[in-house]
């Protein structure tokens, strides 16, 4: 099971890097998950490098570009195989977010943006856990994405408030979310059941 983000201390410039793409989305990581979201700006990844902020306009147009960057990077342990359970990925792609500040939050924001290709595979493997015509696979998908992500943000916004407060973490947060997943797929499955079982149209 991933690690769940529970707060660190950054570390400090990461010099000796040569600019690319990926050492770009690696900066921004660490920035994440020392400061949070709402700090990860291209002036403090660019200053994290040691370069000025228009040198990493070559590798990424702009933040909502490096936002998609680092989503995909987040949720890449979770896609590499598909689980054999309805209920593998869901949770996957869960610890994958919890494994990173404000990881729901940032993979929300990724997703929303108009032809996401993360948010295209995300939904094509969850399709591909389901059963059922194209237009119930294609809700089903949505539906939990939809509660993979909300549930993952409340969570996680909890979290971080234990961290900052000193109050109690959320105990039952892990079992309220698989216990939704496996509701929302008995759902989907009664609802398979009924669309193959009703009578062909005259």
């Amino acid at each position: 099971m991933a690690d769940i983000y529970l707060g660190v201390f950054p570390t400090g410039r990461l010099s000796g890097v040569q600019l690319t793409r990926d050492s770009i989305v690696a900066a921004a990581v660490e920035i994440l998950d020392s400061y949070g979201l709402a700090d990860m700006t291209m002036r403090r990844v660019a200053t994290s490098l040691g370069v000025a902020p228009g040198a990493l306009y070559w590798h990424i147009a702009n933040k909502q570009q490096l936002i998609a960057a680092i989503a995909a990077e987040i949720l890449a342990p979770a896609l590499v195989d598909a689980p054999a359970t309805q209920a593998g990925l869901p949770a996957r792609l869960r610890e994958a977010m919890l494994a990173h500040r404000d990881g729901a939050e940032l993979v929300a924001a990724a997703l929303s943006q108009p032809e996401s290709e993360t948010r295209a595979v995300v939904e094509k493997q969850l399709e591909q856990t389901l059963r059922g015509d194209e237009d119930l696979t294609r809700v089903g998908a949505a539906s939990l994405l939809h509660l993979v992500l909300g549930a993952t943000s409340l969570e996680q916004a909890q979290r971080q408030h234990a961290v900052d407060t000193g109050a109690e973490l959320p105990v039952e947060a892990s079992a309220d979310f698989h216990r939704g997943v496996d509701l929302l797929l008995a759902g989907l499955r009664v609802a398979t059941q009924s669309s193959e079982s009703a009578p062909e149209p005259l």
